[in-house]
Order: C-alpha cells, then structure tokens, then sequence
C-alpha cells in the first residue's frame, strides 16, 4: 500500500512539472526545472515505469539542448509533453482501479 502512495506522490510530482513547465513557456529552462526533470525520470525508473521513465530523459535532454542552441526545436518539446502528458493520464486512470 506504501508502494501506491509513493507513486501517487510521484504522479503528483509530475504533473506539478509539467504545469510548471507549461506555464512558464517552454523558453525559459531553469536549473531546478532539469533537475527535477530528471529526479522524476529516475523514479519513474524505479518504479518500472521505463516508458515514462524514458520521455522524461529525452525531455530533459531538448531542455538541456535548448539552452546551448538558437535553432532550438520548440516542435519536438512540446511533442513530448503532449505525449507524456497522455502517458500520465493513463497512469492516473489505472491507478484508480487498484
């Protein structure tokens, strides 16, 4: 049952984020914001969930790009956040089964 609250929480933790990051725009990447990217992508890992666990890295990775490119691919960003977006969805829908 402590397994399912910790994941809860970090369900929680990242839709924060992804709030977080759609609010702010996506040209403004801070220090903390890729940290917590990839805080949540290793917890995801840990909790097998190697799909989110895998956009959240790749999410971090254009965010990182971001910062050290004028060409940046703002397309490609707010793919992975759409499509993550979707991911933790279906996360929150099959929790409320258990």
């Amino acid at each position: 049952m402590e397994n399912n609250q910790d994941l809860k929480i970090m369900v929680d933790d990242i839709e924060m984020l992804l709030d977080g990051i759609l609010l702010s725009g996506v040209s403004v990447t801070l220090d903390g914001t890729l940290r917590e990217v990839n805080r949540l992508a290793v917890s995801c890992d840990k909790f097998g969930l190697k799909e989110g666990a895998s956009m959240l890295f790749k999410l971090e990775e254009a965010l990182k790009m971001k910062r050290h490119s004028l060409n940046f691919d703002l397309d490609e960003v707010v793919k992975i956040l759409a499509v993550f977006g979707s991911y933790v969805s279906l996360i929150k829908d099959k929790m409320k089964k258990l």
